[in-house]
Parts: C-alpha cells; sequence; structure tokens
C-alpha cells in the first residue's frame, strides 16, 4: 500500500552506530512543585536543532547508567536513524524519581497552581527540554500501555511544543474493559500484576519489586483453589493500598470515572495516532474509547486510528506473524513502525512528508492457516479508511436448534439451557497453562464446544466471504435460576482446517444489565433482556468458513468466576455464595440475536 510522502528507510541501528552518532545523559528534572523525575535524554551527536520523541512510564528504562537502552535498536530505530532526542522520563514515585506514584492518576481539569497531576508533570517536562536542548520546538509523546495513559495525558497538558501524541494501547478504563476489570467482572490477571507492580517504594530505586505471592503451577488450578475472590484476595490487599482500594468500589462509581482521561479529551487539539491490536488481552478497550472520544468530543482533531492482528505491543515485534495456530503474514510490525507510525510523527514534528490521508489505517485479521501464510508479507494488505466504524449495514444472525446459526429467527418457542458451575468454570483456553497466554485470544475455541455448559451455534459454511467491521452486539432474551451470573459471548471463525479460531469475546455480569453504576439482581426464571456489545473487530471470514458464535458463563481464571449469588459487592464473597446456575437463552423472532457489522 502507498502511504503519503515518502519511504523512509527504516535500516536498523547497532551498538556502534549508536555510540558513534549518539550520547547519553541522564537528568533530574524539576516540576513545579519541587519534585525532580529522572530522565534519560539520547542526543544526536550532530548539530541540531532536532525534533524529540518522549516516552514517560512508570516502568524500568533498563539500563540505568551510561549504557544504551535496547529500544534505540528496536521500536525506536526509526526516531535514532532521523535523528530524534529520544527522552526517556519515570514518572513521579517511580524507579529513580522523586515523589508519589499514584495509580492512573486523575486528570485535573480546572487546576489551582499547586495541583499537580500527568498532565503538568509532562508541561513541565516539555518545557524543559525546550529551554535545555537544542530542539526545533517541536515534541511527540508516545507509549504503549499504561506509558500509553501518559501519552494521552500528554495530549491534554496544552503545551505547545507537544505537536503530536500516539497513545498505543492507553490504560483509560480500568472497570469497563482495560486490564482490571471487563464490565465490572475482576480480571485476575490483575492480581498477578499489582502483586509486583502495585508494592509501596520505599526509597527511589532501579530494581523491580519482586512479587509478594508465589504462581506456581497451573493457573487454572491456582486461581480455582482460591476461590472465593475474597479469599484470593484478602492475604495481599493490605500490603496493596491500590488494590485494597479497588475492592472498595464494585461499582462504577465516581472513583473509576475520574480515573479515565478520555472524559476530558473535549479540550484536544494535538494530532493523534491511537494505536491497538485486535488480539490484546489487556488494552483492547482503550485503543477504541479513546478514538470514539475524540472524534466525538473534539470533533476538529486531527486523531487516526491504527490497529492490527496484534497482541498487546505485537506492533513493536519486528518477528511477530502468529498467535496460537493463526497466522497473520510477515513485517507487520516493520511496516508499522516504517510507514505509518513514524512518517506522522515526520510531518507533524518536522514537516517532512503529507499529512495522512486516511482516518483509519487497519491490517484485518482473516485466513490464518500457516500453508497460506508463511510466506506473505502484509506490506500491500493494510486498508485505508475514511471514517471508523465503516458501512451501516449489518448481518443479523439467530440461534436455532441443531445448533445452528440462522439468518431467520426460528420459531418462538425455541431455547436453549446449560448449567454453569462454579467448581468447573469453562477454562479460557484448552491448554495447561502457568500463566495467563497472550495466544489464547486467537486460540482453537474446539474444546469449549464439547462442553456441556456452553451453548455452540455454528452458520453454513460461506458461499463468499464477509468482512465483519466494527463492534458485535449481541442481544440475549434469558432467564437464569440465581440472582446472579455472567454471559459471556464469542465470536469464533469455523476454517475448513477444523480449527475454531476465537475473533472476539466479551463478558457482562447480569447485575449490570441495566447500568454500571449500581448492581440489580435477577430474579430467578424471570425473563430478562440484556445487550453485550463486544470491542471493535476486522475480520474477514473466508469463503468456505463458518461464523460461529459461543455463549457460556465462564472464561476461567482469565475473569474470576461469579458466584451466581447476587452480592453488592463482588470481593466479599464467601464459599457459600457460589452456587450453580441454570441459564436459559431464548431465540425466536423477539429473542437472542447477533448484529455483524459488514464494511
Amino acid at each position: 500500500m502507498n502511504f503519503p510522502g515518502v519511504r523512509y528507510s527504516g535500516n536498523r541501528v547497532g551498538p556502534k552506530w549508536l555510540s558513534l552518532n549518539y550520547s547519553k545523559r541522564e537528568v533530574m528534572v524539576p516540576m513545579r512543585d519541587g519534585v525532580k523525575l529522572y530522565t534519560a535524554i539520547y542526543e544526536p551527536k550532530e548539530q541540531g536543532p532536532h525534533p524529540v520523541i518522549m516516552l514517560r512510564s512508570p516502568y524500568p528504562f533498563n539500563p540505568y547508567g551510561k549504557t544504551f537502552s535496547d529500544q534505540l535498536k528496536k521500536n525506536l530505530y526509526m526516531f535514532a536513524r532521523n535523528s530524534y532526542i529520544i527522552v526517556m522520563q519515570n514518572v513521579r514515585g517511580t524507579y529513580l524519581s522523586e515523589g508519589e506514584f499514584v495509580n492512573v492518576r486523575p486528570y485535573i481539569p480546572d487546576k489551582a497552581p499547586d495541583q499537580i497531576d500527568e498532565a503538568t508533570d509532562t508541561y513541565d517536562t516539555a518545557q524543559f527540554l525546550v529551554d535545555n536542548l537544542s530542539t526545533n520546538g517541536s515534541i511527540g509523546v508516545k507509549g504503549i500501555s499504561y506509558p500509553g495513559f501518559y501519552a494521552t495525558l500528554a495530549a491534554l497538558s496544552g503545551h505547545p511544543s507537544i505537536k503530536a501524541v500516539s497513545p498505543q494501547a492507553p490504560v483509560t478504563d480500568w472497570w469497563i474493559g482495560d486490564d482490571a476489570h471487563l464490565n465490572g467482572a475482576f480480571q485476575n490477571a490483575m492480581y498477578s500484576f499489582a502483586s509486583s507492580f502495585m508494592r509501596p517504594r520505599k526509597a527511589p530505586t532501579i530494581r523491580w519489586s519482586p512479587s509478594i505471592v508465589e504462581m506456581e503451577g497451573d493457573i487454572y488450578d491456582y486461581f480455582l483453589e482460591r476461590e472465593p475472590l475474597g479469599d484470593l484476595l484478602s492475604p495481599v490487599v493490605d500490603r496493596l493500598p491500590f488494590l485494597k482500594e479497588l475492592t472498595l468500589h464494585p461499582d462504577y462509581d465516581a472513583f473509576w470515572k475520574e480515573r479515565n482521561p478520555a472524559y476530558h479529551l473535549g479540550v484536544v487539539n494535538v494530532p493523534m495516532l491511537i494505536v491497538g491490536g485486535w488480539f490484546d488481552a489487556e488494552d483492547c478497550y482503550g485503543t477504541f474509547e479513546t478514538f470514539r472520544k475524540v472524534q466525538e468530543l473534539s470533533p476538529d482533531c486531527p486523531a487516526y486510528l491504527v490497529s492490527g492482528p496484534w497482541y498487546h505491543g505485537g506492533w513493536k515485534n519486528l518477528e511477530y506473524d502468529h498467535l496460537a495456530e493463526a497466522y497473520f503474514g510477515k513485517d507487520s510490525a516493520k511496516s508499522f513502525l516504517e510507514d505509518i507510525e513514524y512518517p506522522f510523527f515526520a510531518y507533524y514534528l518536522e514537516g517532512k512528508g503529507e499529512k495522512p490521508d486516511y482516518k483509519a489505517v487497519i491490517l484485518p485479521s482473516g485466513e490464518t492457516m500457516q500453508k497460506e501464510m508463511e510466506n506473505h508479507s502484509v506490506v500491500d494488505d493494510w486498508e485505508k479508511l475514511s471514517a471508523w466504524p465503516v458501512g451501516t449495514s449489518s448481518l443479523r444472525l439467530y440461534p436455532s436448534d441443531d445448533e445452528k446459526l440462522s439468518d431467520a429467527p426460528y420459531e418462538d418457542t425455541s431455547s436453549f439451557s446449560y448449567v454453569s458451575d462454579p467448581l468447573h468454570p469453562v477454562p479460557y483456553c484448552a491448554e495447561t497453562t502457568t500463566k495467563f497466554s497472550r495466544d489464547a485470544h486467537a486460540a482453537n475455541q474446539k474444546f469449549a464446544s464439547r462442553r456441556t455448559d456452553v451453548l455452540s451455534f455454528v452458520g453454513k459454511k460461506l458461499k463468499s466471504p464477509v468482512s465483519v467491521y466494527g463492534q458485535v452486539k449481541a442481544h440475549f432474551s434469558f432467564s437464569i435460576s440465581t440472582t446472579d451470573a455472567d454471559i459471556v459471548f464469542k465470536v469464533i471463525d469455523v476454517r475448513p482446517d477444523g480449527y475454531h479460531m476465537l475473533v472476539r469475546q466479551g463478558v457482562l455480569p447480569v447485575r449490570y444489565r441495566n447500568g454500571f453504576e449500581k448492581g440489580i439482581p435477577a430474579v430467578p426464571g424471570e425473563k430478562m433482556e440484556m445487550d453485550i456489545i463486544l470491542n471493535d473487530i476486522a475480520h474477514k471470514f473466508c469463503e468456505g468458513h463458518r461464523i460461529m458464535v459461543q455463549v457460556q458463563s465462564s472464561i476461567f481464571p482469565l475473569i474470576a468466576m461469579n458466584p451466581q449469588t447476587f452480592l453488592p459487592d463482588q470481593y466479599v464473597a464467601r464459599a457459600s455464595d457460589y452456587v450453580k446456575s441454570e441459564i436459559t437463552i431464548y431465540g425466536g423472532a423477539g429473542g437472542s440475536w447477533v448484529d455483524l457489522p459488514l464494511k
């Protein structure tokens, strides 16, 4: 695919080249309240002025000292080759930076002169760089995951020299869709993450905090043995203040909303390149929510969306080509770094090339058999789109008898039931694992079709390709035999070779069927209605493939098991609260359906 401007040579850089062309120094940059932040500055030896690319992170920028970061040879090589000043800063309260670290520190829109947040720290750093380095007056900020959160805050800083930002898989909402929860259902990976990352720091250090828990053996057994959720967390919450605070806010209240920077994007006019992966297990939601909010609140802001068939951060892995047995072709990361990311910053920071001629540029997932993809480069497969989402039509499918997925509703009396047992939850992948596997988010779901606690509905063989681009929506007419349960919904591509590739899944606790602010118990046996909206996809179901949907009530231990007894606070569940629930899904013209948005 042709991108605007010239193609920027992506010759990789090595240690010798870096030592000849760059120098490194470490400084403590003062903030307006007197706190100083550790900042590593890599400067080109050739005379300036130079543009700046900055990364702000709560994670270590190893190695500290004179040795150069490997990032200059890997995902930052385009900036090094083009003589950028490269700045890496630890946010306050992390590693060698002074001050107190606050998780997802809230943005303060109307600050008093003595108030600070991540936006003011970014502003003060930008001013230091302009005052003390040989810059051309243009600073770009980028970051992946938690650093993506700080990139979003850079867009809110208001500093005139920050002229382009790229939040990539940005932490955005830790209750609705990123890291900690999915629509209020707790993600167990936050337990293992918090057990090291969220330990209070006693003093500035260059060391990562060791975990206060030892996770051994298969994680399915590990978390099942520590059910209920309160029993899992109680030994650690008193040592992890933010995790304890998290448990005090089980519903979507002001605590969570004020930590979502997307609500404040109405004041943004800085060009944004918002990046994510279709198979991102951690912060898929943050990518698309940030893009949607910028379009909604700041429609005149130059904002662009980029997404491909990547895991979390996979767009910086130059060797990446597959997840599990789903193959996506070669060179997607190289193409992104050289043809999309760097040209975006080059245009806005250097005046090189042309303004991006797209609103979204995507690399869809699709045919994934290795024999088809192993020698295929994806460089020409990128699609430039004038809008995201695209199209106005959709394909509505209905669950029918004989495990069919039909384009017309079955008879009005049709219903489908299964029993969810919290002592035998459905695993999120077939294989025994000792850690959460990124491969599982495109993995074979055939194992789930064999379980009696999973409903599987599969369509006819496709006579022509079907391109599904956007948010998949499922409407459920259902009842449960208890006062709460989770409804899990999955979209699957059934390949001719028998591989049931997971395309997207989502979960919604029944207690939040009417809204997230307060859980409401279900009446056992009463018919209810509920919608589940999945994160965006761009997937091409090829001719000869089948579209499948699965419905279940657990994806364990990815999501902590719902006790299936209504509790205002899931974090105080007792073992006696965990009960079996019979889930019934109703079909027919007024019943359940799935909408697939078509390109």
